[in-house]
């Protein structure tokens, strides 16, 4: 009787915290989906609009995304996803973005080891590193375009690990489990979804492609069966990573844009030295907080282990995305000029590595069960301001573009060729939005200037103060 009433009292407490977990992923869809409603088009998402909508079939969209790859870049899947969100309303899209960003959250939660089932505080802690921590957030998970080549490719990418990891550690654990149920259909759909996870981006891919490397070896090593041991799928996966790789790439337009690229001041070893030293303050400048948050656990752990031996045997995990990471940053040094938001890959390893060590602290004294739960806690009450403020700013920002975009509009109707409109208030700028960077300016040639009037179809838009208008 005794044990039927612990038992009972177990599955009340887990189906409880199934509830909350649940409930938390169902905040982190709505949190996001409203930033996402609050995020207009900007910039490149009305050149490629205006692209797409010159399309008359998804032939043509193919045939548009063909180009692309031949003249200016190789991440054909990210832009392919993107111009098949342009053909819809932007509701759908940030229906969809909303979903995507939620399954990235899961996908790092489940390639941490040792939590708990149903463990709420990690969800918590995954969802507030990525709002506070993620690369140029209003670029990589909130603009349509940016979204399309970060917040998706990173999914597709850990999608991809996360199978690979599952698929090895059953293959591991055989004598429990009986391995994989359908291997030959691993074998022939993994490498698929290889394929596109390879051509997504080119960092972050191959950071994804050295973390199945680095899980594989430690696998054979285990396993202690040398090649014996290696299943189909493991080496089609692998070679449809590679593949997809390969083909981004190996994509003519990379070599077209490169050209394009402001010469260096510095050219040989000492140029891939100056690359490396901008590497590393940019890594400082995205990631500095965020090292020391995971250092400081990663101490506590070590004390706690006190050996190295301890240590790597237990966070192992927490080393190996650590490590891709850096890979995944100082991989970079082969780009001349790297966009900040290239690194937003690089800081979901990070985040996989720094949750892992605050895992992997022990809660036996009661200082470090209150550090964990202190940290989420201060963590949450600085989110929570910070997400009302700047809501209330996109919410402005809002405003003023879809004023604009209405003007517009209605001046195309009337048959307008040259347009002012008045560009944004000041005072409303927030890490949220890219509003204020992708504003139009006085001059009618600049880039988002030119965005506006291809899109709308005027001959030229010219911006001013928005101080003193008073058409709307």
């Amino acid at each position: 009787m005794k044990k039927a009433l612990e038992w009972k009292g177990f599955r009340d407490k887990e189906a409880g915290r199934r509830l909350i977990f649940r409930l938390s992923v169902l905040a982190a869809f709505v949190l996001i989906f409203i930033f996402n409603v609050l995020t207009p088009m900007m910039t490149d998402d009305l050149f490629y609009s205006k692209t797409v909508s010159e399309a008359s079939s998804i032939w043509e969209l193919f045939a548009q995304e063909y180009t692309q790859y031949m003249t200016w870049t190789g991440r054909s899947v990210s832009h392919m996803i993107l111009r098949f969100f342009l053909l819809t309303d932007k509701m759908v899209f940030n229906v969809a973005n909303s979903i995507v960003f939620v399954l990235l959250t899961l996908l790092i939660y489940r390639n941490v080891d040792h939590r708990k089932k149903y463990d709420v505080p990690v969800y918590l802690l995954v969802n507030l590193l990525i709002w506070m921590f993620g690369v140029v957030f209003r670029q990589t998970v909130l603009w349509e375009t940016g979204a399309c080549n970060y917040l998706w490719g990173a999914v597709i990418i850990m999608s991809f690990v996360t199978l690979y990891r599952y698929g090895l550690r059953r293959e591991k654990e055989a004598a429990q489990t009986g391995g994989l149920k359908h291997p030959v259909l691993w074998a022939a759909s993994l490498p698929v979804l290889g394929v596109l996870a390879g051509w997504c981006n080119e960092n972050s891919s191959g950071g994804g492609l050295l973390m199945v490397l680095l899980c594989l070896g430690f696998y054979l090593y285990e396993k202690k069966e040398g090649f014996h041991s290696i299943k189909p799928w493991m080496i089609t996966g692998l070679l449809g990573n590679l593949a997809g790789l390969a083909i981004m790439v190996l994509a003519p337009g990379n070599a077209i844009r490169a050209q394009a690229q402001p010469e260096e001041e510095h050219s040989g070893l000492l140029g891939y030295m100056a690359r490396f030293q901008k590497i590393t303050l940019a890594v400082r400048e995205n990631f500095l907080l965020l090292l020391i948050i995971g250092l400081l656990l990663f101490i506590i752990v070590y004390y706690q282990k006190k050996s190295w031996k301890a240590l790597w045997a237990y966070s192992r995990n927490g080393f190996l995305w650590a490590f891709v990471f850096l890979a995944t940053c100082y991989a970079l040094v082969l780009t001349p000029e790297p966009q900040a938001r290239a690194y937003f890959g690089a800081g979901v390893f990070l985040t996989v590595a720094v949750v892992q060590f605050f895992v992997d602290v022990s809660e036996k004294e009661v200082i470090f069960a209150s550090l964990k739960t202190g940290l989420i806690s201060v963590m949450m009450l600085i989110m929570f301001f910070t997400y009302m403020d700047s809501g209330a700013n996109l919410a402005r920002i809002y405003r003023e573009y879809n004023e604009r975009d209405v003007y517009l509009t209605q001046k195309a109707e009337e048959g307008v060729t040259d347009v002012t409109v008045p560009m944004l208030r000041p005072d409303f700028e927030t890490k949220y939005s890219d509003g204020y960077n992708s504003d139009i300016q006085e001059d009618p040639d600049y880039w988002v200037n030119v965005a506006y009037a291809t899109y709308y179809g005027f001959n030229s838009v010219s911006g001013v103060p928005r101080e003193g208008w008073t058409e709307y």
